[in-house]
């Protein structure tokens, strides 16, 4: 073979493989593109006593966002509260509440704006929540649900 032949013969074999490798590339961006669609996931809800947000605020949260509810915690707008509600109308440190041995109460701890249950202004001895009830810190609504 002469050189220019050999030459000839090593410019096609480099052709080649470049074609193949696009090639390869192609069919596996292709096979990447066809992932066959996932059948929809349940919710999640959390399981026993929960919070339900029925009026945001100001909080950036969506309405029906869940909160679970256990042992003693502390709603506010503090980072530091077991639920932070980030609502200029919700005091640093708003309301607690807690697992009783007669239920779930929830108490005020001398909010500027007050906590409520059902309309009703609560103090710092507390409402004794049966499930059902609207609970309202400033201008953020919840619904408690056991």
């Amino acid at each position: 073979m002469s050189g220019s032949t050999e030459l000839l013969v090593l410019r096609l074999a480099l052709i080649g493989t470049l074609l193949l490798f696009v090639l390869a590339v192609a069919l596996t961006m292709r096979a990447g593109l066809h992932v066959p669609a996932r059948p929809p996931r349940a919710i999640s809800r959390p399981a026993g006593p929960r919070l339900i947000l029925v009026s945001p605020g100001e909080t950036g949260l969506p309405p029906g966002a869940e909160f679970a509810v256990a042992g003693a915690m502390t709603l506010g707008r503090d980072a530091g509260n077991s639920i932070v509600l980030g609502d200029p109308s919700v005091s640093n440190r708003h309301a607690r509440i807690e697992r009783t041995r007669d239920g779930w109460r929830i108490a005020d701890l001398g909010s500027t704006n007050g906590t409520f249950v059902d309309g009703r202004g609560i103090d710092r001895r507390g409402f004794l929540l049966h499930g059902g009830e609207q609970v309202a810190l400033g201008a953020i609504s919840l619904r408690f649900s056991l």
